[in-house]
């Protein structure tokens, strides 16, 4: 790797993209690698004081995760006075926001090769017989409260200022499994009321200076991908920053009974020119509060892997012993449904060959916003222009890797650039002294 990169690594790069964005089906992290999600969730909240009082120990439990060679991690995370933790000690959980810790466990995550997923989790609640008293979020249709204590939540200063301090690699995930359509008597209306809604609270969220990459669950306990399908294109398009994701949680026992039922669901997934992940999927299905019903995992991410579709596995600890991947957040003690979702040699996070999970680039980012020959637009789509482009004798682009793929020697005010690939490339300008310069090109 070293000796691939050696020459981009002591050229001056230019700054562009702040945030990962979304093009067509593709993901793309800041500095413009193409990234399938293929990971874990972990809800560390649910590790207690024991773990967030002590970054050691936090720290500590990342690194563990961060050895199922997860690329990404979707953390659950909960509004004011509705986690166990609050209903023993008022206030605590808005407390790991507010000092920085959930801040901090968003850049270790990333800094231990993961990309963080921070999602808000609300459950209902229940009484004694099972019974629900207060709908919240997840596997909930209560917009009245989607509208006030979710939207007021991510549009906090505390939260804002955490996406800020975070947004070069982080995704944002509004409400775990919200809204109901399947369920419905009527799913296009129920999906009319979904987009209408989501829409507004993007839209605001993106008026504060939000940018990162959005991630929408879809309805009836995130299980309904073809319904979230169906308006995931015009959601997209009316984005302001055109920056979404779409995710299923694939607890299909009812959904997708069989191998028929789900390869029709992911072909469905792979024929939208969106980007979509499963962004659960279990081993066992939770009914009436226990994980009794055992999924067909393994025909999912092996169908999945087909069709490149990312995913991230539920749950990393912290939940019924019969769906975890190690019992007590330590990587010594996977789980054998652990042990298969890192090894397995079609689809294991480590093991997985082609469907493995990519490691994210650490290519050094060297900025050179002096140089007398900038480029723009950049990032672009087709064409490129210089800056002092009468002085300019020659123009090279090198792709990532350091193989030349251009050699230019005219036209340099405007140069279509529409035949390279998406992705990074090295623009090396030779003036007509016989000096060098060279910048950093996106090619989106």
């Amino acid at each position: 790797m070293k000796k691939s990169l050696l020459l981009f690594m002591l050229l001056p790069l230019l700054n562009f993209a702040q945030t990962m964005y979304v093009e067509g089906k593709d993901l793309y992290t800041s500095d413009g690698q193409k990234i399938t999600l293929r990971g874990i969730n972990y809800p560390i909240i649910d590790e207690g004081w024991d773990t967030l009082d002590d970054p050691a120990d936090y720290k500590f439990k990342i690194d563990e995760a961060a050895k199922t060679g997860a690329n990404a991690i979707r953390i659950p995370w909960y509004t004011n006075g509705v986690h166990w933790m609050d209903n023993i000690t008022p206030g605590t959980v808005d407390g790991y926001v507010n000092d920085g810790t959930l801040s901090e466990i968003l850049r270790y995550s990333h800094e231990k090769g993961m990309i963080p997923i921070l999602e808000l989790h609300d459950p209902n609640l229940y009484d004694n017989n099972g019974n629900v008293i207060a709908y919240r979020i997840t596997c909930s249709n209560n917009w009245d409260y989607f509208n006030t204590v979710v939207k007021n939540w991510w549009k906090s200063e505390a939260v804002l200022n955490l996406i800020e301090e975070n947004k070069e690699y982080l995704i944002i995930n509004l409400a775990n499994e919200f809204g109901y359509a399947y369920w419905t008597n009527n799913s296009t209306q129920a999906m009319n009321i979904f987009e209408t809604n989501y829409s507004t609270l993007i839209h605001e969220i993106r008026q504060l200076g939000v940018e990162v990459p959005i991630m929408i669950d879809a309805p009836d306990c995130g299980m309904s991908s073809t319904e979230l399908l169906s308006i995931s294109e015009s959601i997209q398009d009316t984005d302001p920053e055109h920056n979404l994701i779409f995710s299923a949680h694939t607890y299909w026992y009812a959904y997708a009974p069989n191998t028929a039922a789900i390869e029709t669901k992911l072909d469905e997934i792979a024929a939208k020119n969106v980007p979509f992940l499963l962004g659960e999927v279990a081993s066992r299905q939770d009914v009436s509060g226990s994980c009794s019903h055992a999924l067909d995992y393994s025909t999912i991410l092996t169908k999945s892997c087909e069709r490149n579709i990312g995913w991230l596995a539920w749950a990393y600890t912290q939940d019924c012993n019969a769906r975890v991947m190690t019992t007590n957040g330590v990587f010594n003690t996977l789980t054998t449904y652990g042990e298969d979702l890192v090894y397995n040699t079609v689809y294991g996070l480590i093991s997985g060959v082609e469907c493995a999970a990519a490691p994210l680039s650490t290519e050094d980012v060297i900025t050179n916003e002096n140089s007398k020959f900038k480029i723009y637009p950049n990032p672009t789509h087709t064409e490129i222009s210089i800056e002092n482009f009468n002085e300019i004798e020659e123009i090279k682009i090198f792709d990532i890797k350091g193989k030349l793929v251009q050699t230019i020697k005219n036209d340099f005010q405007e140069m279509n650039i529409s035949f390279l690939a998406n992705g990074i490339y090295m623009i090396q300008v030779k003036d007509k002294k016989g000096n060098t310069n060279s910048s950093k090109l996106m090619k989106r």
